[in-house]
């Protein structure tokens, strides 16, 4: 009897599956899983990759022999720079992050991470930050050439681009925080 009662309640939680939360997209924009935060981190990263995977092609194309051939020099400055932001801020940091977001709650057994809203929002800075960036290569002036550190004097003689990347780099450092 009592095993008979035992299956019957485990049926009846069986059929009540908690699918309580958003589903399709809304369930990517609004999660708090960590795994899914990873993922999104990860897959972020990969698309960073490949775009400053492109970047870096411009640059070795550019390298593969003396000379001009491709690019002016301008622009080739452009896609150092934004190459090197986008490696560092777009993919190698959002990739430990992801990394992070995945192990650390399965490594030290919590259920998920901490201020798991606040990770989500975190997330949610890379995009538009990505695209800030990107997008100041299609300004007038063109993108930020001044190289990864963004040092004046160049700094100060660029256009509406290094306004862009600039406020771009305080978006990834506060999503990075």
């Amino acid at each position: 009897m009592q095993a008979n009662q035992h299956a019957a309640h485990a049926g009846h939680h069986a059929a009540d599956s908690h699918g309580h939360g958003p589903t399709g997209i809304m369930r990517w924009i609004t999660t708090t899983n960590h795994k899914d935060i990873g993922t999104m981190y990860l897959w972020f990263s990969f698309v960073m990759f490949l775009v400053g995977g492109a970047m870096s092609l411009v640059i070795r194309a550019e390298l593969m022999s003396p000379g001009l051939q491709y690019v002016a020099p301008e622009f080739y400055n452009q896609m150092l720079t934004l190459h090197a932001l986008i490696m560092v801020f777009g993919a190698i940091m959002p990739a430990f992050v992801g990394f992070a977001n995945w192990m650390i709650p399965l490594m030290i057994g919590a259920p998920d991470m901490a201020f798991a809203r606040m990770n989500n929002w975190s997330f949610w800075l890379l995009p538009p930050a990505a695209i800030l960036l990107t997008a100041s290569l299609f300004v007038p002036g063109g993108a930020a050439g001044t190289g990864w550190t963004l040092y004046p004097p160049l700094s100060v003689q660029m256009g509406m681009g290094m306004d862009m990347a600039i406020f771009a780099v305080h978006i990834l450092g506060m999503s990075s925080i």
